[in-house]
């Protein structure tokens, strides 16, 4: 018996690649591909594949959302599907996240595809899948050293990248669907975790640690 996979990408044509890379193993099958977060999920819930690749990110879905939030609400709202993520993404505090997030594993877009299968075939085996072209051991700081955004939970993760593309708490709130005041105590916990004092500090530290390239 095959094992069914859903594939989400925004670009047709790295969907085309994914599906040849996997058409490719007699042991897989694509049964279902979306471009968007909203198209995945109910491609998840109709199908119940064993394994959802998707892009890490994708527009056009607010109330869902991409990236970290998207990775928490697959896993948990399908926990018997594992989740792999491709990437153009090689900051390792936003690799940790990911794996926090619940990812299986994580594949660099500009790599090889070819790894994709190297990747399932781990999935398979219940292994966590890390692979050797993006860094992700990063310990969680003990004291008296830098801090470093892998201390952060996904929740304030999220809040911080959309607080740090300009937009205000209460857009945060709205675009996430949690309150102002929940936004707000995330933010401040992030801040207080990062070592930042001041919204300024903590733009700054985005931009000088290269957060979200």
């Amino acid at each position: 018996m095959k094992t069914p996979i859903v594939i989400a990408d925004d670009h047709p044509i790295v969907l085309a690649g994914i599906r040849d890379v996997i058409d490719r193993d007699p042991g897989l099958t694509v049964v279902g591909q979306a471009q968007n977060p909203a198209s995945l999920v109910v491609l998840a819930r109709t199908l119940s594949p064993a394994i959802i690749i998707t892009d890490y990110n994708m527009p056009g879905d607010e109330s869902l959302g991409d990236g970290i939030k998207l990775i928490s609400y697959l896993r948990r709202h399908f926990p018997d599907t594992q989740v792999l993520v491709l990437t153009m993404l090689s900051n390792p505090s936003i690799i940790v996240e990911m794996y926090r997030a619940g990812a299986a594993g994580v594949v660099r877009k500009s790599g090889d595809l070819k790894e994709l299968i190297v990747a399932v075939q781990a999935v398979q085996a219940k292994r966590v899948y890390r692979s050797p072209e993006l860094p992700v051991e990063q310990p969680l700081p003990d004291v008296g050293e830098a801090p470093s955004a892998s201390a952060l939970s996904p929740r304030e993760f999220e809040v911080i990248r959309l607080f740090a593309q300009g937009l205000t708490v209460n857009d945060i709130a709205k675009q996430l669907s949690r309150s102002s005041k929940t936004v707000s105590t995330q933010k401040i916990n992030a801040m207080r975790k990062l070592g930042t004092k001041s919204d300024q500090d903590l733009i700054s530290y985005c931009l000088e640690s290269d957060l979200f390239r």
